[in-house]
């Protein structure tokens, strides 16, 4: 046994015991084949991709993916959505650029310098251009470098949310706090998607092109309801900076922009729920997507009912999470009791 083999066989002992009975001596051919001459250990990218196959796959087995378990179906449709929501939040930002870039010129004809408030107003744009790329690689079946990106961005998002909200008074930690709060579970379930199930493409052909439509309709109209351009348009009739001369009219649509914003979300909420509700593995991809929706519902709720906007702190979006996860499975147990005391047959 040359030393190559010796070191492959040592990577692929991570896999469960069944799967390499089946499929080790397989993938030790292709591996020793495509080996150059003289090569003596496997490269870097061979070594990660056997690693990140073998968690991918003890991670489906642990969820009950080859039991017929609904859940790798439901985190693969839950990436999916929230891939898209991502991509979508990037376009809200995108189209945000021109209000934003003339309100800093205006504050640049103000005295203030430029360069500093760079970083403040546009320091997430490698975020947002990072998942737009990953969503690309998905879309093209590029799914070890989309996975392999999705962890590394999503690795140094929990690090900038840690640093934003624990540090407030750092310079730029409005940077890390922007990106802990809603996009942050949104890019773990992408991130655990890609990882733990058969991944954001996988779901978006479980929802088929009708629901893929739809949703990604919905994740247009809540772009278009959080931008800058629209809240202008409709308060003065054209873009450009808010005009604050008359600021009673301006709280009060302020108040109705949000009350417009908090239905939209709600509305949505309930489309979506409906639209999953037909299968198992739809059910629980609601429950999944509550987790980072109930923190969306709450932040845009309060700052319906007049509410400073301000960012979660982490502890009150984990709580958020994990009750938008709990009540919806509740729900869920709830509604699939009369069907476990049914006869075969009769679904």
């Amino acid at each position: 046994m040359s030393a190559l083999e010796l070191r492959y066989r040592r990577l692929l002992a991570c896999y469960p015991t069944g799967h390499r009975a089946e499929h080790e001596q397989e993938m030790l051919d292709v591996l020793l084949s495509a080996a150059r001459p003289g090569q003596t250990r496997p490269s870097t990218a061979d070594a990660a991709d056997l690693l990140l196959g073998a968690v991918r796959i003890r991670l489906r087995r642990a969820a009950g993916g080859a039991t017929g378990s609904p859940w790798p179906g439901a985190l693969a449709v839950a990436g999916f959505v929230s891939l898209l929501m991502l991509v979508a939040e990037g376009a809200r930002f995108a189209l945000d650029v021109p209000e934003t870039a003339m309100m800093i010129a205006r504050q640049v004809d103000e005295g203030h310098r430029l360069w500093p408030m760079l970083p403040l107003y546009f320091g997430t744009a490698p975020y947002w251009v990072a998942w737009a790329g990953i969503a690309v690689l998905v879309w093209c079946g590029a799914r070890r470098y989309a996975t392999a990106a999705a962890c590394t961005v999503t690795a140094a998002q929990v690090v900038l949310a840690v640093w934003g909200t624990n540090f407030p008074e750092a310079p730029y930690a409005y940077v890390g706090s922007s990106v802990a709060g809603i996009p942050l579970p949104l890019a773990l379930l992408a991130t655990a998607s890609l990882v733990a199930s058969p991944g954001p493409r996988h779901g978006a052909r479980l929802l088929g092109r009708a629901r893929v439509a739809g949703f990604a309709a919905m994740a247009g109209v809540l772009a278009a309801l959080t931008s800058q351009p629209l809240f202008s348009l409709l308060f003065q009739g054209h873009l450009g900076d808010v005009s604050a001369h008359d600021i009673d009219r301006l709280y009060s649509f302020s108040q109705t922009w949000g009350r417009v914003r908090f239905v939209a979300v709600l509305v949505i909420a309930v489309l979506v729920c409906a639209a999953l509700a037909k299968s198992r593995q739809g059910r629980r991809a609601s429950a999944l997507l509550a987790g980072a929706g109930l923190p969306l519902l709450i932040r845009v709720g309060l700052i319906h009912m007049g509410a400073e906007e301000e960012f979660l702190h982490l502890p009150q979006l984990l709580l958020g999470c994990l009750a938008g996860f709990a009540g919806t499975m509740l729900c869920v147990r709830l509604a699939e009791l009369p069907l476990k005391g049914r006869a075969p047959g009769r679904a």
